[in-house]
């Protein structure tokens, strides 16, 4: 399935599902596999506990009757060996009566014979005729009462713990029509030192196809957790894509509401600037009258026009300034030497008013794509509007830090001062907004232009520890430097 497929035609809930469904189908598939050979394991485990309580009952109670038979341990005639069977017969029921679901008997070995076979519940299995051995030492048997099916894995298993004199125990599976998972336990029979035969107890497992159905549990469940795999693939690179997008058009969108923002503020401004501009106008007309009057030029007359140009000419500057503070060539700098800058820039007005200034410049701090002189003019309005609240004396702080999780560097100006009423901090950053007697209102429009023209912010408010302001410029940094590199 190709990452458009998933992206253009399935919905994104409908992939989610469909790996989680996978997963989820995965982990019970797992689980019930896993289940299962538990609770196999546990069948295995009683069995061969079941089985050597058997074993131990058979050659408990059979034991004396293998020592009793008439000419032991050589060869005795036929009456001997069908009275032992009868005997041992009757030791095999009553041994394996508590047992539910075993089989077992004895062999013995002078007789070369299997005998007493019997299951639990009494029950005398169908009975299959065992041909003699040829070879004459070999330990050939007579007629035998063993289970049809398992007659041969007994015999094998009967002969090994003979031979290695030992209790064995085995799980096999016989192979007929219906395969059969056979669990059976062997032990040898030792009278007066000598070995003279042996027991025999078995028990079916009902899990012949186990092993079979577990790798085929084990390679769905694997399928499916890598059909998942697949998917949630597909999906994360989609997902990815669709993350590129959507980052480059929010980009796009920052740089919209950008724009959008500056034209309003310059809306709002164009609109002070027609007001601002009536009064020196209205001046020079006034003095331009008096001319034609025939009153003046004079000194005092000229001293009013040159300071109502000069109004006209500022007001102008600051509009150009206002509408052009994104058109900055921006060039990797240290902001510490601007801030620096700007604190001795204000120190001589700082030291008139008895304001002590305070810098705390961070060493790591990387570098910003800036323009100087334009953030020299921020710093420069934030702190003559610290200074202006500060008559008295005061603090005067600058602070400089680097946000590692944002990536960001932060300049941090703080005052001793009153602190901003709710009601101004909601207009603070309004052009010709001002509470001072002659502002134009220009000021801190101005450096929150120049703020976002590098792609940074100005955020004021009031300081929490203490009485204050506190203006926060934020700008986002190049590279981090590294030991040795130059600035």
């Amino acid at each position: 399935m190709s990452v458009d497929l998933i992206k253009f035609r399935v919905p994104l809930s409908v992939q989610v599902g469909a790996v989680a469904a996978l997963f989820v189908a995965a982990l019970v598939l797992l689980w019930t596999t896993g289940a299962q050979v538990v609770a196999r394991e546990r069948r295995r485990a009683e069995a061969k506990t079941l089985l050597r309580q058997a074993g131990e009952a058979l050659a408990a109670r059979g034991g004396d009757v293998v020592e009793q038979t008439e000419g032991f341990p050589y060869y005795p005639d036929a009456r001997a060996g069908d009275d032992l069977d009868r005997q041992l017969s009757m030791r095999a029921a009553t041994a394996l009566e508590p047992f539910d679901g075993i089989e077992g008997g004895y062999f013995v070995l002078g007789f070369k014979h299997f005998f007493g076979t019997a299951a639990s519940g009494g029950r005398r299995p169908a009975a299959k005729k065992a041909a003699k051995r040829e070879e004459p030492s070999s330990r050939g048997r007579g007629e035998s009462t063993l289970p049809p099916v398992e007659a041969d894995l007994i015999d094998i298993q009967v002969d090994a713990a003979i031979r290695k004199q030992q209790v064995l125990f085995s799980i096999e599976e016989v192979e007929t029509h219906r395969p059969v998972t056979v669990a059976i336990r062997t032990a040898p029979i030792t009278v007066k030192g000598r070995v003279a035969g042996a027991t025999w107890v078995m028990t079916r497992l009902v899990d012949p196809p186990f092993v079979d159905r577990s790798l085929q549990g084990y390679r769905l469940a694997a399928g499916l957790a890598l059909g998942g795999i697949v998917l949630a693939f597909g999906l994360t690179a989609g997902l990815a894509r669709t993350v590129r997008r959507q980052a480059v058009e929010r980009a796009r969108l920052q740089t919209e509401l950008r724009r959008s923002e500056r034209l309003a503020a310059l809306g709002k401004l164009l609109a002070g600037v027609a007001h601002e501009v009536r009064n020196p106008l209205a001046g020079i007309r006034s003095t331009v009258q008096l001319w034609e009057r025939g009153i003046g030029p004079d000194p005092e007359s000229f001293e009013g026009l040159h300071d109502e140009v000069n109004r006209l000419e500022g007001i102008v500057a600051r509009l150009l300034h206002f509408s052009k503070a994104d058109a900055q060539d921006l060039v990797p700098g240290d902001l510490n030497a601007v801030v620096a800058e700007a604190a001795r820039l204000a120190r001589a007005q700082a030291d008139s008013q008895g304001v002590r200034i305070e810098v705390e410049l961070d060493p790591a701090l990387p570098d910003v794509a800036m323009a100087p002189p334009a953030l020299v003019q921020v710093f420069r309005n934030l702190t003559t509007n610290a200074l202006h609240a500060m008559p008295e004396g005061g603090t005067l702080r600058l602070v400089t830090r680097f946000d590692a999780s944002q990536r960001l560097a932060e300049v941090v100006v703080t005052d001793t001062g009153p602190g901003l009423a709710p009601e101004i901090l909601s207009h603070l950053f309004e052009p010709f907004y001002t509470t001072k007697p002659g502002g134009t209102g220009l000021g801190l429009a101005i450096a929150r232009e120049i703020a976002m023209a590098h792609a940074g912010d100005l955020h004021a408010s009031n300081r929490r520890d203490s009485r204050g302001a506190l203006f926060t410029l934020t700008l986002p940094t190049l590279a981090a430097k590294t030991d040795g590199e130059a600035r």
